[in-house]
């Protein structure tokens, strides 16, 4: 159980999340005391210097699996709004419900937004998910096991 909660810092004092490490830091800061009713998507948009915004997208009861095309518009939408308002990367956090442990839709999320972010030319920060017990990182090994 991941216990250890962040202080969630105003904007202007955050460092720059330049870092694995910062990033998770910043996520666990932002989900507070862990326990989700439904699956969400949590969109970050970063400043160029990687110093996080308050645009903070949020989309709720999210599949288990990506719908076709679903994860391409929504890298399309992130695209738009990092060229509006002048924005670097954006960083992704998948919550849901349920224990620890990288799940088979966990992964299939992961990839489909990689590769859209790949096809958009959006730039992403690691990607997170957070369950009822932990923040952690979806790492590339976590991706890439089957299921």
């Amino acid at each position: 159980m991941d216990d250890d909660i962040p202080p969630l810092l105003p904007l202007h004092e955050i460092a720059p999340l330049r870092s694995q490490a910062a990033l998770h830091r910043q996520w666990r800061a932002m989900m507070g005391p862990l326990g989700f009713a439904g699956r969400r998507l949590w969109l970050l948009f970063l400043q160029p210097d990687d110093r996080p915004t308050e645009l903070l997208m949020q989309i709720d009861d999210v599949p288990d699996s990506p719908r076709e095309g679903e994860a391409d518009s929504l890298l399309r939408l992130c695209r738009e709004v990092r060229r509006e308002h002048d924005l670097g990367r954006v960083a992704v956090l998948l919550s849901r419900p349920g224990p620890a442990g990288v799940r088979a839709s966990d992964r299939r999320w992961g990839r489909a937004l990689l590769e859209a972010a790949r096809q958009t030319g959006v730039p992403l920060a690691p990607l997170h998910l957070a369950t009822d017990e932990a923040v952690v990182p979806l790492t590339g090994d976590d991706l890439l096991e089957t299921g």
